[in-house]
């Protein structure tokens, strides 16, 4: 049966960028459609003050790994599903001047319960709407709009979700937390991810390495997401890149950077 979240779940939703009372929003859905995305990026691009096309689609996707957080924390900590049609998706639309960290909302916001049946059929039901319907056709369309790897972008998505299970869900009383990562990671067939014969997620869990300039163990990125191509000039501090040129920009440029063409 299909319910409404309660407040608090809401609320906790909202930590991950749930906004359900957004004004000027566009529907992803319509990103599907290469002449509108064209112009969406074009659009992104001078809002964010990317100077190419790839850097743009990679910001993108990592601000849009928040909806494959909120779906996870939902299935995971209340077994609930949402609803996760590309169709059903709205997201805040970039505004000249302002840092894009966009809000996510929905049409339709109710959502289904488990219904204590076979969890583990449930659960990968979950995962074929999340990736194979809504993300992976994203992912494809960017990667044949701009050029941009598909192994970027999948770890774009990644490395949220490896928070998300590590650090958010760390310390919650459930039963379903390892699991459902253990899944996630290791055990989910790639057909649930698109058209992949293997989990397309499961190469950039790698074992942490401590890093002295930042003081802590992280794991480090098997690929670059250009983030320091913002004008900001900064670089993840899980970024794998390690040679930088007085002008601050990898040597490869724009291209895919080595760390890429190793990787794959």
């Amino acid at each position: 049966m299909d319910k409404l979240l309660i407040e608090q779940e809401l609320i906790q939703l909202k930590k991950y960028r749930y906004n359900g009372n957004l004004e000027h929003t566009f529907n992803v859905a319509d990103l599907l459609n290469q002449p509108f995305l064209k112009a969406f990026l074009k659009n992104l691009s001078d809002a964010i003050e990317a100077p190419s096309e790839k850097v743009t689609a990679s910001i993108f996707i990592k601000r849009y790994a928040f909806l494959a957080v909120m779906s996870l924390y939902a299935m995971t900590a209340w077994n609930k599903k949402i609803n996760l049609s590309i169709e059903n998706v709205k997201m805040e639309s970039p505004e000249q001047g302002k840092d894009w960290l966009p809000a996510i909302s929905f049409n339709d916001f109710t959502v289904q319960d488990w219904d204590g049946n076979d969890r583990f059929e449930w659960r990968a039901s979950v995962f074929k709407d999340l990736f194979a319907k809504n993300i992976y056709p994203l992912i494809s369309q960017l990667e044949k709009t701009v050029g941009i790897s598909k192994l970027i972008l999948w770890e774009n998505i990644a490395v949220y979700l490896f928070w998300l299970y590590e650090s958010e869900l760390k310390d919650l009383n459930n039963d379903n937390v390892a699991g459902d990562f253990r899944y996630l990671i290791l055990e989910a067939e790639g057909q649930l991810f698109g058209r992949y014969k293997l989990n397309p997620l499961e190469k950039y869990f790698a074992e942490k390495t401590y890093l002295e300039e930042c003081d802590s163990e992280v794991r480090v990125r098997k690929t670059c997401c250009f983030t320091y191509q913002l004008p900001a000039g900064k670089r993840c501090k899980t970024c794998p890149c390690t040679h930088i040129t007085k002008d601050r920009r990898c040597h490869d440029g724009e291209s895919i950077c080595e760390a890429v063409r190793s990787f794959a």
